[in-house]
């Protein structure tokens, strides 16, 4: 091996190794015939823990209610969440160190609300996920609200921003995969990529 490789497989090794130190591993789990979240509001103050999933079916009483929980609660409308984005929050908790619950911010929002909020706010995706049902924002550990960014990272679905703002949050999303910190911003494009996408695949279902 030169000189070259031996220093690469090095600079790997050492990568990999603080890579293992930062990242949590699996430390709890639901049985494998289930899947619960356990959540709470910080805007609202409601809880919910609901097992959603189960025997490989996904329960149809348990989806309104969380429909309803991921509120836009400016406007006061549920949506039909994406399950995709359920079984991602479900695998981040699963990943995560904390026993809290995952602390809940922003789900479902309107086009009004969030036409509003990127108007009066910084780091508003006009065309946001949340308006899709496929994204939301949250955090769980307050002393360490990195480490679910974190989680989101090393599982790599979908998007994953990290906002260490003064009231510091997580955003993760069933769409095209894409990853920042803030005060970086999403990729441009994302929706339109995943509208292209989805297009695809409905004409190829169609033969």
């Amino acid at each position: 091996m030169s000189d070259v490789s031996r220093r690469k497989a090095l600079q790997w090794g050492t990568a990999a190794a603080a890579s293992a130190l930062v990242m949590p591993a699996l430390v709890h789990a639901d049985a494998p015939y289930k899947r619960t979240l356990k959540m709470q509001s910080l805007n609202s103050g409601e809880k919910l823990t609901i097992t959603y999933w189960a025997d490989g079916a996904y329960l149809k009483d348990a989806l309104p209610r969380i429909n309803w929980f991921m509120r836009d609660l400016r406007a006061h409308e549920s949506f039909e969440m994406d399950v995709r984005l359920l079984d991602l929050l479900w695998e981040i908790d699963r990943h995560t160190r904390s026993r809290n619950p995952l602390y809940t911010m922003s789900g479902y929002r309107s086009p009004e609300t969030n036409a509003m909020l990127a108007a009066t706010s910084e780091g508003v995706d006009e065309a946001s996920f949340h308006m899709r049902g496929m994204a939301m924002d949250l955090t769980q550990d307050f002393r360490d609200p990195e480490a679910l960014f974190l989680v989101a990272k090393k599982l790599g679905r979908g998007g994953a921003g990290f906002y260490p703002t003064k009231r510091p949050f997580v955003h993760v999303d069933v769409g095209p995969k894409d990853l920042w910190r803030w005060p970086e911003k999403p990729r441009e494009g994302r929706a339109a990529d995943f509208d292209r996408s989805d297009a695809e695949t409905a004409a190829k279902a169609k033969g």
